[in-house]
């Protein structure tokens, strides 16, 4: 089980990538707020835990944005950033 979990967010953040890249403020670009993000329909549909993989994918250093969590509606206007490191898909 612990093997299925680990794969399911590698595939959860390699799609985050994606996501982000699909929904920022310009085409391809590294960057979503994250009430678009969160609000997107196929994003809804997607992920079992969308903060949860946001958390996974900062500590792995994959995405960044201020704080330590995000919350929808509070938070909404927190940008997400495709790090440079992990920018070239």
């Amino acid at each position: 089980m612990g093997d299925d979990h680990a794969k399911r967010l590698e595939d959860e953040i390699k799609q985050l990538k994606i996501d982000i890249r699909r929904i920022g403020d310009e085409p391809g670009s590294p960057r979503v707020k994250f009430g678009e993000l969160f609000d997107d329909d196929d994003v809804q549909q997607y992920y079992e835990a969308l903060v949860g993989t946001l958390k996974s994918a900062k500590k792995r250093g994959v995405i960044d944005f201020k704080g330590q969590m995000l919350l929808k509606g509070m938070h909404d206007n927190v940008v997400i950033t495709i790090t440079e490191e992990e920018s070239k898909v």
